[in-house]
């Protein structure tokens, strides 16, 4: 009941904080400030976890850690675009993103085959090391803009009539919920399957090491294809991968299976990210870029989760792929709707902006 507590109260606080601290790094132009302030309010929250000895303790630094972690992401992409944007080179933000995937791959392999047996004793002390780290980094950024910015605040309500905008963030709520149901019930899955330890590892860290081609590809696809026709592609290829997830009776086949998660994750964590870059105005990017975690990372997740725990109880993991083609279903119509809207971009030739 208290890991339920937990786990129940950090999106929620997620969600109402990440708006905020975006908002501010628009209105206040405190990039900079606000990336420090999280990460070492991030930093400090993880040491608060490591230091505890109760529930409560846990708890509230649980919920600080959730208030502190909210604003990096959202800002931190909204930095990269104006670096990429100012460079010319919009169409590299993939070559950024993929250091998070070669991160994530090679960590949960290191991790979980060396020190899981003590993962209670290192893991928060590791993670709070990281992001001391990375507030010095961002203390390497450019100075911030002094005083409060003039942006037009008729920008940011113009996105209430944007109704491709708001059709395509509600297509990612349900395609947010499925992928972070498969996060989180994968291991489940395979542990039902048999399945021992070692491949375990190798199933969950592979999926992110098979992205780091697809990133590499990622500029390339986008002078041949419009991010339509990606984020499209990416969104019709999740039903297929929850069909196949529930089809299989031999843990092993979960390892070609994975391929299909590098087609998934471009489309919606790197060309979705431009995608939603082009539909608010420049002033309100790191806005535009909260609003997106909110409802990918957050609302999605929540409410997929609350219904795979469902389905897990009423009846068994395998269960739960089939909740996820249904969910996958109804947001790739979300997305073919949206984007049947949103015009093709012109294919621009070699040395053209």
């Amino acid at each position: 009941m208290q890991i339920g507590v937990i786990l129940g109260t950090l999106p929620i606080t997620s969600i109402l904080f990440q708006p905020v601290w975006s908002y501010l790094s628009d209105v206040l132009n405190t990039r900079k400030v606000l990336l420090v302030v999280g990460c070492v309010g991030v930093s400090v929250s993880m040491a608060g976890i490591g230091l505890s000895g109760s529930f409560w303790g846990v708890f509230l630094s649980a919920i600080a850690y959730s208030i502190f972690i909210a604003p990096i992401g959202s800002i931190s992409t909204a930095a990269v675009l104006d670096y990429l944007e100012a460079e010319s080179i919009p169409e590299a933000f993939s070559l950024i993103r993929v250091w998070g995937s070669v991160a994530f791959g090679v960590s949960s392999l290191v991790m979980g085959s060396l020190l899981l047996e003590h993962i209670l004793d290192y893991f928060s002390w590791i993670v709070a090391g990281i992001y001391l780290l990375l507030a010095g980094l961002s203390l390497t950024f450019a100075k911030d803009e002094k005083g409060i910015s003039t942006n037009d605040l008729r920008g940011l309500g113009a996105l209430r009539t944007n109704r491709t905008l708001i059709l395509f963030l509600v297509s990612m709520v349900f395609i947010g919920a499925t992928l972070q149901i498969s996060i989180n019930y994968q291991t489940l899955f395979l542990q039902s399957l048999d399945a021992v330890d070692l491949l375990i590892g190798i199933v969950v860290s592979i999926q992110a090491l098979l992205e780091v081609p697809m990133m590499f590809a990622v500029p390339m696809l986008l002078r041949t294809f419009s991010m339509r026709s990606i984020i499209l592609a990416g969104a019709a290829i999740l039903p297929v991968r929850w069909l196949l997830y529930f089809l299989i009776r031999d843990p092993f086949w979960m390892l070609p299976v994975q391929i299909l998660n590098g087609v998934t994750s471009i489309s919606f964590d790197v060309v979705g990210v431009s995608f939603i870059d082009t539909q608010v105005p420049r002033e309100w990017r790191a806005t535009g870029q909260g609003l997106y975690g909110i409802i990918f990372h957050g609302i999605g997740p929540s409410l997929g989760l609350f219904m795979a725990g469902g389905v897990l109880d009423l009846l068994d993991v395998r269960s739960i792929w089939g909740l996820n083609m249904v969910l996958g279903v109804i947001g790739l119509a979300l997305v073919f709707v949206a984007l049947w809207r949103f015009s093709e971009p012109c294919k621009s030739s070699a040395g053209e902006s």
